[in-house]
């Protein structure tokens, strides 16, 4: 499952999975852009939320999350390392600019072949490729591309 959500006038990328298991059918991920008109929130508000440095786990059903191991960890992607202008970052996770994501479906194996073969046997297999287009300084800033985050096809039972 990957929940895309918005409105938040922020971009970024999560996903809730198990650690000893990444590739598990139960892996949900997480895309978050924003109406690209929305003003961005102030940086104080990146900053607060990327303030929470310690790794948060699903607990069992009636209980609040916590820094306590279980088998369901939440986590956001690092994939916002430099700025539109180049510079480095200091919180990767959340980009607080006018964006839009961009998501198309491909098929790992088939984009993979040479071109005009497809794999012998080949079951298609979905995967989703995110680009997060995000818009640089001033009202008619050059848009930058982030990714792409690939959620990849998951099997039931792997």
């Amino acid at each position: 499952m990957t929940f895309l959500s918005g409105a938040v006038n922020v971009c970024g990328a999560g996903l809730v999975h198990d650690p000893s298991n990444p590739s598990d059918h139960k892996t949900m991920y997480q895309l978050i852009a924003s109406p690209v008109v929305n003003t961005p929130p102030p940086s104080y508000i990146i900053k607060l939320l990327h303030s929470h440095s310690k790794p948060l786990y699903v607990p069992a059903n009636g209980h609040r999350s916590s820094a306590q191991p279980s088998d369901t960890k939440e986590d956001m992607m690092e994939i916002f390392q430099t700025d539109v202008n180049g510079q480095a970052r200091e919180h990767r996770k959340l980009m607080g600019r006018r964006n839009y994501v961009a998501i198309v479906a491909y098929d790992p194996e088939t984009v993979n072949a040479p071109y005009g073969q497809l794999p012998q046997g080949s079951n298609s297999k979905l995967s989703l490729a995110a680009d997060f287009m995000v818009q640089g300084e001033g009202a008619l800033g050059n848009v930058v591309k982030f990714g792409p985050v690939i959620v990849p096809s998951l099997e039931h039972g792997r």
